[in-house]
């Protein structure tokens, strides 16, 4: 890996860090209208729009593991034969656990909505 594929690298890194704060405002605007719902007060968004919202925010942040997970990988390609071996491997596994992580998260969501399409009332917590 030469240094522009590395820096290249880093600017997705920072770009997906930004994206993961905005969907940490998502999920802290959701759970606000969670609260509203809870307390019988007008919600923010509607069940509709809060289970596209929620959905679409579950998937960036799939988007974002992969992506992590990637340059981790590149990371560890480059760095496996080096002083740096052993961090990057513990980078790169800490990323997939990640993902694997965002994976369940997302199936959770999907089935959450489910269960709501089909008036059950039980509600996961949006992370």
């Amino acid at each position: 890996m030469n240094n522009n594929e590395e820096k290249e690298l880093l600017y997705l890194q920072i770009f997906g860090s930004i994206l993961f704060i905005i969907t940490i405002i998502i999920s802290i605007i959701l759970t606000i209208n969670n609260i509203k719902n809870i307390n019988h007060k007008k919600p923010i968004f509607n069940q509709k729009e809060e289970n596209n919202i929620s959905l679409n925010n579950r998937l960036i942040i799939t988007i974002i593991a992969i992506t992590f997970t990637f340059i981790s990988y590149k990371f560890y390609e480059k760095n496996k034969y080096g002083n740096n071996k052993n961090i990057s491997q513990k980078e790169l596994t800490a990323s997939v656990f990640a993902l694997i992580s965002t994976l369940i998260l997302l199936n959770t969501t999907i089935e959450n909505i489910q269960r709501k399409n089909n008036n059950t009332d039980i509600n996961a917590p949006i992370i």
